[in-house]
């Protein structure tokens, strides 16, 4: 019987490799998924941004209306008399009445000079002064920065007639016959963050601001608190006209009053 012969053994083949045109379709198809991913995020991550900007900022005007309400219709202090860094503000004596101290803690929350010794936990979400769609300067453990603003219309400055020495008032809410459309706070711009108009002056992050320090942090929109407790949101072409100056006609009851009565102009 003759011998088997032995079957040559088969080698497995590599497997085959992806070609240049497979790649790029997969390229292009993550390329179209990113594109469509990114602004959807983008729009999801925006409403919850404005969701906490409108929570924070009406618990803080509930606030004010209460704290008016305790002390004789007296608004609190809007900013010290100092620079505002962390020692400033947790001064027992100078800091005493300021708006971002009494304010917060009258909702249950910390003032910014209880974040004096954990200035890391200012530029959180358990702040009711921190809003997540603020663009922080990377220096911010160094002083509290303020995403939104204490209207420093509602207390103008009045020139005595004998010294023409200005000193400015402290406004009372039964000086305001319309709350409803006067403004209380404002989202105000931080140092970096784009101006909607070039026309409007640098930001600088203070605790008391006016229509010209307002910004968009929600695509054209940021918000705005008024004096009968709800937040709204506006664009700034609805406050301010192409040339910086803030939006006024004399005789006119305006959709946004800054000042204590429509009748004064906020320019």
């Amino acid at each position: 019987m003759p011998p088997k012969m032995l079957q040559p053994r088969s080698i497995p083949r590599p497997p085959a490799a992806f070609t240049i045109m497979e790649i790029l379709v997969v390229v292009a198809i993550i390329l179209v998924l990113a594109a469509i991913a990114l602004p959807v995020y983008a729009s999801v991550r925006n409403k919850a941004n404005k969701v906490a900007a409108t929570h924070n900022m009406k618990q803080i005007t509930t606030a004010l209306i209460s704290y008016c309400g305790q002390n004789e219709g007296d608004f609190p202090q809007e900013n010290l008399p100092s620079p505002t860094g962390w020692e400033n503000a947790a001064d027992p004596v100078l800091a005493a009445k300021v708006w971002f101290n009494v304010l917060p803690r009258m909702a249950g929350s910390k003032g910014v000079g209880d974040y004096r010794s954990l200035p890391h936990d200012y530029y959180t979400k358990d702040n009711l002064l921190f809003l997540p769609g603020a663009k922080y300067p990377a220096d911010k453990l160094g002083e509290p920065y303020f995403a939104f603003a204490l209207n420093t219309k509602l207390q103008r400055k009045t020139e005595d007639k004998e010294t023409k020495a200005k000193t400015k008032g402290t406004a009372k809410l039964s000086q305001i016959p319309m709350p409803s459309r006067t403004v209380a706070f404002l989202e105000a711009g931080m140092k970096g963050e784009e101006r909607p108009l070039p026309t409007q002056p640098k930001y600088n992050n203070d605790p008391k601001a006016g229509p010209r320090s307002f910004v968009q942090r929600y695509g054209d929109q940021g918000m705005l608190a008024f004096l009968d407790g709800h937040v709204d949101n506006f664009s700034v072409k609805d406050l301010l006209t192409e040339t910086g100056k803030i939006s006024w006609t004399a005789g006119e009851v305006p959709r946004v009053i800054w000042c204590r009565t429509p009748e004064e102009d906020p320019n």
